[in-house]
């Protein structure tokens, strides 16, 4: 943050004659807002992360204000119940994840006074800087404390979606593109049982099309997934799934049918919410297993897809398809063990910008790694 600018406020032209009386009569209040904001300034240090910066998109910046914003609405009563409030969660990632949102709060909120200081010659203007000033001091101050005393709450036990998969029929992800294929997200629910694509992705944009593959002597069915969550040390900015166009697999097969009446084989699929076409799948599902005991969602096509490619494929392979860099990260997806016998898919070429990193999570150098699903 430039100082000059938080000193510059006394520094702005004041009005002359018959106004220097008032001007003067405002001046130590301008002063004490400054001190203020500077105060602000200092206290940033203490409330920024140990680890190393990572860059936000602005999706992400947004949605740190917003969850913020929320958080100190439900802390109306000040400092302790503030740090009440972030604290009453059972999963680590919801808690730090509310810390990142105050902290990027505090970061913007410091840099919006900041720039609003020249005009703090103005009442009101100074009043609302000194009122944001007092809330952002105790925002930082209730961050300082939640940083020091970590999670007080008992750690939930992690539910992951894979269990979801439990129950289910070996067709269920034909029969929900069946449910679907009517619907204005029927090519999304093939391009997400296909690739394992997140909705996040498929908000991007999926381009599919039908090439003839030299190795293989024959046409295959492309798909190719800009990849989401991308930083520089996780994920895959880009990836490549493809399919024998003559693979019997109803999802392919419908696949390829539907190209075959586009131009040149070609299609483009995107869709224009993420939570909207998770919800569609929720109640896709909803209509054809009410008494199942879990939400099937997007999440459960990723779940899938790793099962079937770390049955056919092996880990790696799976880890590409998914978007990872990271060996370790594919153990949160589904087993091997939950391949659909006679339904599971089988591409005949995965491709990723990056290689996958082995994960060693071992006490002693030169050891093996250990294998990992």
């Amino acid at each position: 943050m430039d100082e000059a600018v938080i000193s510059s406020a006394t520094d702005q032209p004041r009005p002359q004659s018959d106004e220097d009386a008032a001007a003067a009569e405002h001046l130590p209040e301008v002063q004490r807002l400054v001190s203020a904001v500077r105060a602000c300034l200092n206290a940033l240090p203490a409330i920024k992360s140990k680890g190393k910066p990572t860059s936000k998109s602005a999706a992400t910046q947004e949605e740190y204000l917003k969850l913020a914003r929320q958080l100190l609405h439900g802390a109306s009563a000040g400092e302790d119940d503030l740090v009440s409030v972030v604290s009453n969660t059972g999963r680590s990632t919801t808690f730090y994840k509310r810390l990142a949102a105050l902290r990027y709060h505090c970061l913007w909120s410091v840099g919006a006074m900041s720039s609003a200081l020249p005009q703090a010659w103005d009442t009101s203007t100074r009043e609302r800087l000194m009122a944001s000033c007092s809330q952002l001091l105790m925002t930082m101050r209730a961050l300082v404390r939640l940083q020091q005393q970590g999670m007080t709450q008992p750690r939930s036990k992690r539910r992951s979606k894979r269990q979801a998969l439990r129950g289910l029929p070996s067709t269920w992800r034909e029969d929900i593109c069946a449910r679907g294929m009517h619907g204005k997200y029927a090519d999304a629910l093939l391009i997400s049982a296909l690739t394992g694509a997140r909705p996040s992705e498929l908000a991007t944009g999926v381009e599919v099309w039908v090439e003839f593959d030299d190795l293989l002597r024959k046409d295959i069915l492309c798909l190719h997934v800009i990849g989401a969550k991308v930083k520089a040390s996780q994920g895959q900015p880009n990836r490549f799934v493809a399919y024998a166009e003559d693979d019997t697999h109803p999802l392919v097969a419908t696949l390829v049918k539907r190209l075959s009446t586009e131009p040149g084989k070609k299609l483009r699929v995107k869709i224009a919410k993420a939570g909207n076409f998770t919800a569609e799948i929720q109640r896709l599902a909803r209509s054809l297993w009410r008494n199942h005991d879990h939400a099937i969602t997007a999440t459960c096509f990723r779940h899938q897809w790793s099962a079937d490619l770390k049955a056919s494929a092996g880990g790696d392979a799976a880890s590409r398809g998914l978007g990872h860099q990271s060996a370790k990260t594919r153990r949160h997806y589904g087993m091997a063990h939950q391949a659909r016998d006679g339904h599971a898919l089988r591409p005949v070429r995965i491709e990723a910008d990056l290689p996958v990193r082995t994960f060693r999570p071992n006490l002693y150098p030169g050891t093996p790694a250990h294998r990992i699903e």
